[in-house]
């Protein structure tokens, strides 16, 4: 028998954080996305033994056997982008293929998705991310995108890059509008970093 005193299990905190996080998705993507990584970090930390503790509902002991952790890969299956109707999307990623609560894991994830698309099809042979990141911007959250990629396409040297050896473009820096919906996120309106 657990004693009132003795903090929540790891379990009981999860139970909460789901009913947190089902009473917090009504609200919007972000938000969720915010209070779920500080809800987490406050999982993380264990509660100081000094500090007074609320006292709940004695908890009667089943006979469950003792929890191990058990470290599992998320599978991450590489689909193609479905064509999309909209020039201006780049690429988009459903809310649930993702996982992390860093915007620039999603964004990445969809220019990723979309880059090796083009290798798959031919319209480009490689490319490499240098970096990538999530700011806010005038008219809401942009993303900004440098790389590097080889191709014979002489449209992705148009529009900025400077040319190197074996059909390479280096520095190619683009800028995209990053848009959040119910199902999926966006990156759309592709141009010229300033």
């Amino acid at each position: 028998m657990k004693k009132a005193k003795d903090a929540p299990s790891l379990w009981e905190r999860v139970r909460r954080l789901a009913e947190l996080v089902e009473a917090v998705r009504a609200i919007s993507p972000f938000l969720l996305l915010s209070v779920i990584s500080l809800l987490l970090a406050a999982c993380g930390s264990q509660p100081d033994s000094s500090a007074p503790t609320a006292t709940s509902i004695p908890v009667t002991s089943t006979s469950l056997p003792p929890t191990t952790e058990i470290q599992t890969s998320i599978p991450f299956t590489e689909t193609p982008p479905a064509p999309t109707q909209d020039p201006a999307i780049f690429g988009a990623i459903g809310v649930s293929e993702v996982g992390g609560f860093a915007l620039e894991s999603f964004a990445n994830a969809i220019f990723t998705r979309t880059m090796d698309s083009l290798k798959t099809t031919g319209g480009i042979q490689e490319y490499q991310t240098l970096r990538g990141t999530v700011f806010p911007g005038s008219g809401g959250l942009l993303f900004e995108v440098t790389f590097n990629v080889r191709t014979t396409d002489p449209a992705w040297l148009a529009d900025g890059g400077t040319p190197a050896a074996d059909n390479w473009i280096n520095e190619k820096c683009l800028r995209f509008d990053f848009v959040t919906t119910e199902t999926d996120y966006q990156l759309r309106n592709r141009r010229l970093c300033n």
